[in-house]
């Protein structure tokens, strides 16, 4: 039997205990009560053949004399604690109604909870049918979606808690590729896959959709969903079940999964125009190390320009995200993070730059998001870049990691992130259309159109010509832009 469907654990989890002082003066109570003063108190030797009238009336008096004593005495110990719990309620209730209040609204709402899963937990039929980490991690899941921080705030169960702390020290076990899902189809696809990964050897590629993993289909679900799926121990295989752009028929895939290092930051020199493309994928643990040494590299074979791909970027650490912005920028702010009373805080750059003059262009998409506006905002607002694309996706918090008992844990937004100037971000659940950083130049992607990344450049040794004429609208534009317009000399 389940220990929830035992009213008896109730009680023993919390079984009846009797406080020790609370006994002590239980078991007291049925001795007579001592009199410190009388016991004290001997009677000359010369009175004790007195007579029995005698005795008893002086030992009255002095009874007498003992308990209006002893009642002065708790007077005065009892008067100052009176005085002192007045004046703590008058206080107590002058600083602190406003937030009682809320927390009295909290509890009653917090119990509402509670009442429906014991109704649940008492009434329902299907007994075997019955998941009670099903159902707690739905309920929390509800709850950090109605706050409306859509993207970002959320819950994860212990897996999706190991998958992410794998992907943010960009080491991990899988097979090599980045999901996208469409946020009007819900279509997931693939972004891309990891240089040398097994997903590549295996020949997947961007754009390939995938209809089912391990016979398991895709409908319906979303990113996390399909990482649990290809997620596995080392050696293991997994069947993906992909339909490739212009083909009829599926095509199942087998794969080995492996241990995988994610290069984060990649780079392609176009010496035709001098300009080096590099791409950031997400802002992991070491990227901005790893990005000073790519542009290190990109200067050492004559770069100039650079293109700063931030597309499809999730985010990562903010840190990772000011370490990057310092690397353009001599001074001045990164961010401003807001906190829940609304006190702001700025967090300036680091002082080591390496490159604050060659020509920027940022790319940005619909999906850059997090520490990818983070950089981007910054950027653009220190006119030290133009920004390339589409709209961003507007994550205005700042998470905080809140691990709960059984290894799951809550990413809650617990501060507000502000462009330098001051300009907010984060969509208004209630304004659609609202957050996102706009570019400078607006160039939509064309339908069904790769988006080049310098491993792709790499791989297939692209010509500017070739990248020109691959599709990527984006891409193109941004070399464009940087070999037709002059810099602007002011």
């Amino acid at each position: 039997m389940n220990r929830y469907d035992d009213p008896r654990w109730y009680e023993e989890k919390y079984p009846e205990q009797v406080c020790p002082v609370t006994q002590k003066l239980q078991d007291q109570s049925s001795e007579p009560a001592d009199d410190d003063f009388s016991h004290h108190f001997l009677l000359p030797r010369s009175q004790e053949n007195a007579s029995e009238q005698d005795t008893e009336g002086q030992l009255s008096v002095l009874h007498r004399h003992s308990r209006l004593r002893k009642v002065f005495e708790q007077f005065l110990i009892i008067v100052p604690f009176v005085i002192m719990a007045f004046w703590g309620g008058w206080f107590g209730h002058e600083f602190f109604t406003n937030s009682s209040n809320q927390s009295n609204q909290s509890n009653a709402d917090a119990y509402l909870i509670q009442d429906a899963w014991n109704k649940i937990d008492q009434n329902y039929v299907d007994r075997k049918n019955m998941d009670y980490k099903k159902m707690a991690y739905a309920a929390i899941t509800a709850m950090v979606q109605s706050l409306g921080d859509t993207g970002h705030s959320r819950f994860m169960s212990p897996q999706d808690v190991k998958n992410e702390r794998q992907l943010l020290n960009s080491n991990f076990t899988g097979i090599g590729i980045y999901l996208y899902q469409d946020q009007h189809t819900k279509i997931l696809s693939v972004n891309a896959t990891i240089p040398r990964s097994p997903a590549e050897k295996a020949g997947l590629k961007h754009g390939d959709v995938l209809v089912a993993i391990n016979g398991i289909g895709m409908q319906g679900k979303n990113i996390v969903n399909a990482s649990n799926l290809i997620d596995g121990k080392i050696s293991t295989s997994v069947t993906i079940t992909i339909q490739r752009p212009g083909e009829v028929h599926s095509r199942d895939v087998k794969i080995i999964r492996t241990q995988i290092q994610i290069p984060n930051v990649t780079m392609h020199y176009i010496p035709e125009s001098h300009i080096t493309h590099i791409q950031i994928k997400q802002f992991s643990s070491g990227v901005s190390n790893q990005l000073r040494y790519v542009l290190n590299q990109a200067k050492t074979k004559g770069a100039t320009k650079i293109i700063l791909d931030l597309r499809n970027n999730p985010g990562g650490y903010v840190q990772e995200a000011i370490d990057t912005t310092s690397l353009f920028v001599k001074n001045g702010n990164v961010l401003l993070e807001e906190d829940r009373s609304g006190k702001r805080k700025p967090m300036p750059v680091n002082g080591n730059p390496v490159d604050t003059s060659s020509q920027i262009v940022v790319l940005i998409n619909r999906n850059s998001a997090s520490a990818a506006e983070i950089v981007a905002g910054a950027l653009k607002n220190d006119h030290r870049a133009i920004l390339l694309g589409q709209k961003t996706y507007g994550t205005g918090t700042i998470l905080q990691q809140f691990a709960l008992f059984d290894g799951s844990a809550l990413y809650l937004g617990t501060q507000e992130w502000l462009t330098p100037d001051g300009s907010f971000i984060r969509q208004n659940p209630n304004k659609p259309g609202s957050g996102g950083i706009n570019p400078d130049i607006s160039v939509p992607p064309l339908a069904n159109a790769p988006i080049l990344t310098p491993n792709d450049e790499n791989q297939r040794h692209l010509t500017e010509q070739q990248i020109l004429a691959s599709g990527d609208t984006q891409l193109s534009a941004a070399i464009n832009y940087l070999t037709i317009i002059p810099r602007n000399a002011g």
